[in-house]
């Protein structure tokens, strides 16, 4: 726009004109900041819908995304120390903050650390919540799919033709082919008698206190016989050691990825098919060992952690390592 054509502007024409750019330039923002990405890893959920947070807001400044990514990981600590307690009572310290430690990598590995989005834009993806993506990759899915979640008069995921919000639209995330779902990307095609039945998966908490569950009842097995696993021993002298961080890597490998305990050494197969999976959650689980305030996760970038926690999160690292019970921050968390 030209200097001559403002110079025919009253004052108040001026502030009006002012006001409209600023408000453009603020929705711009906006656009610019909502991560993209995510758009098509998302089913939309139905406004009426009753859910439990916290919530991402990839369109918030770097405070807002700090407060929501410290109080997941809080959320993350109480589960966990509630399901793996029993380690610590029989005086295995490495086993208590091992299964902290695979519980602070499965939902970044699987979910980012995001189960529901609250974001702005005309974001919902047809293929998703009309259920094609499913339908696409299993029909007995497909009609798991529709029978908990399109319910004829009030679906958790209606067609995006359905709805016309754009602001403060709510999102749960879900795997490429939308069988799986939530932080913690459970199949909606094994678990569907409780996890969906008994609508776990509308509250972060019930959906951690789900997927934990699932994770200890391959750590439990593994860990009782691990002379059965050479993966996880170390030999030291006379006797086999556990080691830890293997054990972590085997757990997720077998009973969480694979469905089966007998899986638990395919990350130390070099010729495995899926080799790329269990590279991948090293890498994950690098980034919980080598934490140092900061998580870099996929495609939603840096995650920075508050000082509290960032201190809970060292202390559980460093008994893991080194096989001691020192807990001062851990436990003020823990007591929040």
């Amino acid at each position: 726009m030209s200097l001559r054509i403002f110079r025919n502007f009253s004052a108040t024409s001026f502030l009006c004109m002012t006001s409209f750019l600023l408000s453009f330039n603020n929705v711009f923002a906006d656009e610019i900041s909502r991560i993209k990405i995510l758009d098509k890893m998302m089913y939309t959920i139905n406004p009426s819908a009753q859910i439990i947070g916290p919530f991402f807001r990839d369109q918030a400044d770097k405070n807002e995304k700090t407060k929501y990514v410290s109080e997941i990981i809080k959320l993350i600590l109480k589960v966990a120390d509630d399901k793996a307690n029993k380690y610590l009572d029989a005086g295995d310290y490495q086993a208590y903050y091992a299964f902290l430690t695979l519980a602070l990598t499965v939902p970044l590995h699987e979910g980012v650390y995001v189960h529901f989005r609250n974001v702005d834009g005309d974001v919902c993806f047809a293929d998703a919540n009309n259920g094609e993506l499913v339908k696409k990759a299993n029909p007995t899915t497909y009609k798991i799919f529709n029978q908990y979640f399109k319910n004829p008069n009030t679906p958790f995921f209606p067609n995006c033709e359905t709805m016309k919000v754009t602001k403060g639209v709510k999102q749960m995330i879900r795997g490429g082919d939308g069988t799986d779902l939530s932080i913690m990307q459970v199949s909606i095609r094994w678990h569907f008698d409780d996890f969906l039945a008994n609508k776990k998966y509308i509250g972060v908490s019930s959906t951690l206190e789900y997927g934990f569950g699932h994770l200890l009842n391959g750590f439990d097995p593994v860990y009782r016989n691990v002379s059965d696993y050479k993966c996880i021993t170390d030999t030291g002298g006379q006797k086999k050691k556990i080691n830890y961080i293997n054990l972590i890597k085997g757990i997720w490998a077998g009973k969480y990825n694979s469905g089966s305990i007998a899986q638990t050494c395919r990350f130390a197969d070099p010729n495995s098919p899926y080799r790329k999976h269990d590279i991948g959650f090293a890498r994950n689980l690098d980034k919980i060992l080598n934490f140092n305030g900061t998580i870099p996760a996929d495609y939603i970038g840096d995650l920075i952690v508050d000082q509290p926690t960032t201190m809970a999160i060292k202390e559980i690292i460093l008994n893991l390592k080194e096989n001691r019970n020192q807990r001062t921050a851990l436990d003020k968390l823990l007591e929040q």
